[in-house]
């Protein structure tokens, strides 16, 4: 049965009406005052009950139409970071350039002409190319949901973007930097980054129940708080020198339901200054948490490790982003010739 709402911003404070029809296709509309909603809702009721309802579906849903459940939808399925960037990517650009456009007038021209604007904004070519996915995953939700037939942007090209090879850190600089954080409440977080590749957030939601001492495994996976990028677990082998590590950690952390804390309190964004510290006294710049996520998938490339095994410790959902470590491969077996027993000058 249909639903009415208040949507609330600054600007607004309108009702709408959502229902949800027997073939399971959506319908909304943002109607004005809250008279004005219950009228419909009750017009929405009597038709479903005589089988009028199909009607509706004929009336042409606006771009802002789409955002408004679209953004519910990428609240409740995709990861809370990527929500973020989906709510400020479409209501600061997409939103105010298509606005009260209908779906089915939105063709391939006008994301042409709108990528040539992002352009001459200054965006660069990989935020223009996110904002190109961005509107062909709201269009094929638009399709699923029976809103429009067609994706107008899969026909649309991404512009060519330079791909710059990720920084990882060699057998020095890893040295280097595990010998600067000893004695810091850091120093076990960066180990396990080394020797385990997770990703910032999968290190800080990463609780002791998670991790077997017994059978020598970390297991990453979903809190009820807190879901890994793809929703998906995985189970990675402690290596000797990580577990001593989270053994003399976890004698010294008490009671303490997570890995990883500072104070007591889980760990969120308070390691900047520690962080800085540790790499000032390492000698390395340019360095993130992210940086060790490379420098454990590049070495494992490195060691001989396939790529679709590096996937799956990695947690990569494409194996088109574990081709990124491809290059190290290459260029690791270019130098062997120089293992030859005669290729001494």
């Amino acid at each position: 049965m249909p639903n009415i709402y208040q949507r609330k911003n600054k600007r607004t404070a309108k009702w709408s009406v959502y229902v949800v029809f027997p073939n399971g296709q959506r319908f909304r509309r943002t109607v004005g005052t809250k008279k004005e909603a219950e009228r419909v809702q009750r017009k929405l009721e009597a038709e479903i009950v005589e089988g009028k309802w199909e009607l509706w579906l004929k009336e042409d849903i606006t771009f802002s139409d789409l955002v408004e459940g679209y953004l519910e939808y990428s609240s409740t399925t995709k990861a809370r970071s990527t929500s973020r960037g989906d709510k400020c990517r479409i209501n600061k650009h997409l939103l105010p350039h298509f606005g009260k456009i209908p779906l089915s007038q939105i063709t391939p021209q006008m994301l042409e002409n709108y990528k040539q604007k992002r352009v001459k904004e200054g965006a660069a070519p990989v935020t223009v190319n996110h904002d190109l996915s961005n509107l062909s995953h709201m269009f094929k939700m638009a399709i699923r949901w029976g809103y429009i037939d067609k994706n107008a942007a899969s026909s649309v090209e991404r512009m060519k973007v330079t791909k710059n090879l990720p920084r990882f850190l060699n057998q020095e600089e890893i040295q280097r930097l595990i010998e600067a954080a000893e004695g810091s409440y850091i120093h076990p977080l960066i180990v396990t980054a080394l020797h385990t590749g997770m990703r910032k957030g999968e290190l800080f939601n990463l609780k002791w129940m998670d991790i077997d001492f017994d059978r020598r495994t970390v297991t990453i996976q979903s809190k009820s708080d807190w879901h890994t990028k793809n929703y998906k677990s995985r189970m990675i082998q402690l290596t000797p020198v990580l577990y001593n590590i989270l053994r003399e950690h976890r004698e010294r952390s008490g009671l303490s339901e997570y890995v990883f804390t500072y104070c007591g309190k889980k760990l969120k964004s308070n390691i900047k200054r520690t962080w800085s510290g540790v790499l000032g006294k390492a000698g390395l710049e340019r360095v993130t948490l992210h940086t060790l996520r490379h420098t454990f998938a590049s070495h494992l490339v490195m060691a001989g490790v396939a790529l679709r095994e590096v996937q799956e410790l990695m947690g990569h959902q494409s194996y088109e982003t574990t081709l990124l470590y491809a290059h190290v491969a290459e260029e690791h077996s270019k130098k062997k010739v120089l293992q030859l027993p005669y290729a001494g000058g």
